[in-house]
């Protein structure tokens, strides 16, 4: 036996595996094992394969002869087991998974496994058992922490569960699992369940989230929002607006302004609620009163608050109702902060409550080197003056192909006024490569591929202003264009991409129909939220799949007929008012949706996320171009251009779905996917998005 070449076999083999070229590797394995049948590793690393490539029983049959050579191997009865796991076989996995414990007690995999596999079963005291011997083992194991508090969740233990969340939080402090937990936790309980101590608990650990900067706050709003206004409490601000007395007169309200919760979520969360849009509208306009009163005490006392005010106003882009008679006091308040010698930080703080305070060339130049000891004041300066500035120079950064076509303009001018979405911070994105979230999008259709490409050559047709992009950022084995319409939104995306210290992307300010003159191929392409924008989308997806490589695979995001069928009612609802896209028309017409909630379309409209700022509200009700698509449309197209369908993305769609559709395994059947939309036809509201291959 020649153990050096055995020993170089390996070596190749296992690095091709590391490198995802399967087929190679089982090549150089089977020639290893013809050179020493009984060589273990490389049974083990082949089982291994054929588990990670799909084929179980394979993995089955290579991980028993193992076995039967070495009974003793906590790893191969570990992995036996992960394969009967996975195959649904669960009283062969536990009984593997408590052969490889007898064998090694503290080995922690099989322990761990033990555990998950007895939650499913609901045996939770068993899962204890093991959970509790891998924490002992391995005490910085999050994924075991996590688990034991969805136990002690489940079993309504709500001390136990927000101890094991806080122990994360040390481990990890920016964990998005014990974030998603906690949140999740909180869905959970009845608020009327809550102690004053827990309740106490929760705001120390939801302020804790919020001063976070890697977390985005938004998924956080709704608990936030509930600790610290009750349900009760709204019936309270709701009598204060149908008396003469002032709102700051309240002893409940100021108690409300002065939590430090409350600010953090003025700061970093989008209010996304119509009850506090009219707490706030009504907040700000007694502010504006005791400035005019000149109040200068009262209003240092909450001049925080005030600023906190004045960066949600940023987060919202202004979209709150301004009276007539606030318009007419801010533009003389403008003035006479232009025509000021010194900086008056109340006086900043108020108009940038109202106004952006980039909407002054002087402001802006008299700030740009400001700098205050006050951290709020510092990062509305940064906000709304510093970032500004910032895109304005990199716009001249970014290569352009000139704009043509007659609708593509119309839309541009759109996105250059109202960049869209504005967005603060995405939940931390962990290093990967395109093929593994491609595989989370379609589950339960992964692709695996003989050989990985060496680089992905990514076109992101309409990257708007790059929230989709931070994945992509940390892609190892990709180089993205990222092409969009509007140079301000590109500029946004760069500036944004540059703070994730981003070395892959590349920006082009180009129509999506120019792109066909730029003579590159690329073999992923997404195009989510486009097409629909176009004069025509069909010709845009074909020049799409002129730079598509053949079995390349390419996103779409379309409109839904049905899904949209309330924004076209609102649509034809608002024509008689005569609303154009200025923002003090936006204003106007948000309170005519408000005003009138017992349309049922006007109502669901108001639940929207895109309701509550300026792009977006303009996006969704405004937008200058629009088609809308049904999966019958859809397939015809696909079926016309040869593309494969490889699955929609929304896991919780899926998941309902095949509560009606069990025969469809791949959830591949537009079809019943009609027929399932047909029947709900709020499933794809946002859009449909989908993936597909080239032929």
């Amino acid at each position: 036996m020649n153990q050096s070449l055995i020993d170089s076999l390996v070596f190749k083999a296992t690095k091709s595996y590391n490198n995802k070229n399967y087929s190679d590797a089982e090549k150089l394995y089977y020639e290893v094992l013809k050179l020493d049948p009984k060589h273990i590793n490389c049974l083990n690393y082949l089982g291994t394969l054929f588990a990670q490539t799909n084929r179980k029983d394979k993995a089955e049959e290579v991980f028993l002869k193992a076995i039967n050579l070495e009974p003793n191997n906590q790893f191969l009865s570990n992995n036996l087991g992960n394969i009967y796991n996975e195959s649904g076989n669960i009283d062969m996995a536990i009984s593997y998974y408590q052969k490889a414990v007898s064998i090694k007690p503290d080995f922690t995999p099989a322990n761990l496994n033990l555990g998950i596999i007895y939650v499913k079963k609901s045996e939770h005291e068993k899962a204890l058992n093991h959970l509790k011997k891998v924490i002992q083992l391995e005490p910085n194991n999050i994924q075991c922490h996590a688990i034991i508090a969805s136990i002690y969740k489940n079993q309504r233990n709500f001390k136990y569960a927000l101890d094991c969340y806080k122990k994360i939080f040390v481990i990890d402090p920016q964990n998005l699992m014990a974030v998603s937990g906690v949140v999740d936790l909180f869905n959970t309980l009845s608020l009327k369940n809550l102690t004053e101590n827990n309740s106490k608990e929760l705001i120390e650990i939801f302020t804790f989230l919020y001063k976070k900067n890697s977390i985005n706050h938004n998924l956080l709003f709704d608990n936030a929002k509930s600790l610290i206004i009750f349900e009760e409490d709204y019936k309270i601000i709701e009598n204060l607006y149908k008396t003469e007395s002032s709102f700051l007169n309240d002893h409940f309200v100021l108690s409300i302004l002065k939590k430090e919760l409350f600010h953090l979520m003025l700061q970093k969360s989008l209010f996304r609620d119509k009850k506090l849009e009219k707490f706030l509208y009504k907040i700000r306009k007694e502010f504006l009163i005791q400035f005019k009163k000149n109040k200068v005490s009262f209003l240092k006392e909450y001049l925080n608050f005030i600023l906190s005010f004045a960066a949600q106003s940023s987060l919202n882009e202004y979209v709150i109702f301004q009276s007539e008679e606030e318009m007419r006091y801010i533009d003389i308040l403008k003035d006479k902060i232009e025509k000021s010698k010194n900086i008056n930080e109340i006086e900043i703080a108020i108009l940038a409550c109202y106004l952006p305070l980039n909407c002054s060339e002087i402001i802006t130049k008299n700030l740009s080197n400001f700098l205050s000891p006050n951290y709020l004041f510092n990062e509305l300066i940064k906000i709304q003056i510093k970032e500004v500035l910032e895109e304005e120079k990199l716009t001249k950064t970014i290569d352009s192909i000139e704009i043509n076509d007659e609708v593509s303009k119309k839309v541009r001018e759109q996105y250059e006024e109202n960049p869209y979405p504005r967005w603060k911070n995405i939940n931390e994105v962990s290093p990967t490569d395109f093929l593994s979230d491609l595989n989370n999008d379609i589950r339960p259709n992964q692709i695996f591929l003989n050989k990985k490409p060496t680089t992905n050559n990514i076109l992101i047709a309409g990257c708007g202003t790059g929230q989709q992009l931070a994945k992509h950022s940390f892609y190892k084995d990709s180089n993205v264009l990222a092409v969009d319409l509007s140079l301000s939104s590109l500029a946004l995306a760069k500036r944004k991409m540059s703070e994730l210290n981003s070395k892959n992307i590349e920006f082009l300010h180009s129509d999506l129909l120019n792109l066909k003159n730029i003579k590159r191929k690329f073999n992923v392409i997404e195009c989510v939220g486009v097409l629909h924008h176009l004069n025509d989308p069909e010709a845009g997806l074909s020049v799409l799949l002129d730079l598509l490589e053949p079995q390349g695979y390419l996103k779409l995001g379309l409109y839904s007929e049905l899904a949209r069928k309330h924004i076209v009612e609102t649509r034809e609802f608002i024509e008689k008012y005569t609303i154009k896209n200025s923002i003090k028309d936006i204003r106007r017409c948000r309170e005519i949706i408000k005003n009138n909630t017992d349309n049922n379309s006007l109502a669901k409209l108001i639940d929207n996320y895109d309701f509550y700022t300026t792009s977006s509200f303009r996006d969704l009700i405004l937008h200058v171009q629009e088609h809308r698509f049904t999966l019958p449309k859809i397939s015809k197209l696909l079926q016309k251009y040869n593309l494969q369908f490889l699955g929609f993305t929304n896991v919780l769609i899926k998941k309902d779905y095949s509560k009606f559709y069990r025969d469809d395994k791949k959830f591949t059947s537009l079809k019943n996917w009609h027929d399932f939309e047909t029947k709900y036809p709020n499933i794809f509201q946002g859009m449909y998005q989908f993936w597909v291959k080239k032929d």
